[in-house]
């Protein structure tokens, strides 16, 4: 089982230190610009404990229940807006911080239920998928270099996404091969924060740009579950476009 609690304590630290400076050194610039951004990305878990396919565990009622493991390995389509603000120094060098709302979601498919009926246990083929919402409020404290080319600018930036899970939720679906239909809608919501490194690129053409990025999460999703090996960290692939109000 990962034991990053500490190490997670002492990094929390050190971005709101970082936060503090990159703050103070926003307020001191004359170059400062205000952003916009849209982001969609693909969301996914990943460790020993993350699964592409899963199972329905029926409810007494025979037609809802939870997922067995609903920390899907697959990518699911998720959604987030955001506004940043960055100072660039006279030598491109730059420094900033987004601040947004997003919702991650993972996907496992599922390929069979189980189940009780009068007569006993059942298992029955099915075919759907689950997907965990993860709704986030995110902080994104950066460091970055701009290079100008022509008309356009490229920004490389990397910094530490702090992500405040406000819920986690499963919601699934599946059809058995009798037809009958298997849903799923459980509340998931166990750790608060997870701390993930990122890097991203954005190309911008006078108010308008789009960017890619990439993060992975230090924090354990199943970190409060227990038996066996419970490793499950996020891995997110974010890309969208920005309009920069000011700047």
């Amino acid at each position: 089982m990962l034991r990053l609690e500490p190490k997670l304590f002492e990094m929390k630290k050190l971005v709101l230190l970082l936060i503090t400076i990159q703050i103070t050194n926003l307020s001191f610039g004359q170059s400062t610009e205000s952003i916009l951004a849209l982001n969609s990305g693909l969301f996914s878990f990943h460790g020993v404990s993350a699964e592409k396919s899963s199972q329905i565990n029926l409810a007494s009622n025979g037609s809802t229940g939870y997922t067995n493991n609903p920390f899907g390995a697959k990518n699911g389509l998720s959604y987030g807006l955001s506004y940043q603000i960055q100072h660039v120094s006279r030598g491109n060098f730059m420094t900033g911080i987004s601040v947004g709302y997003e919702n991650l979601r993972s996907k496992t498919t599922i390929d069979r239920v189980n189940g009780y009926d009068n007569t006993g246990t059942f298992q029955d083929v099915a075919s759907g998928q689950t997907y965990l919402s993860n709704k986030f409020i995110n902080a994104f404290p950066f460091l970055g270099y701009r290079i100008k080319c022509n008309q356009f600018s490229i920004d490389l930036i990397g910094g530490l996404d702090i992500g405040y899970l406000l819920s986690s939720r499963e919601k699934g679906e599946a059809t058995g091969v009798n037809g009958k239909t298997y849903s799923t809608s459980l509340d998931r919501t166990g750790i608060k924060t997870d701390l993930r490194p990122r890097v991203q690129l954005a190309v911008v053409y006078g108010k308008i740009g789009a960017y890619a990025g990439y993060a992975y999460g230090l924090s354990n999703y199943r970190s409060r579950w227990v038996g066996g090996r419970n490793e499950c960290n996020a891995e997110l692939i974010r890309f969208g476009i920005l309009y920069k109000m000011k700047g």
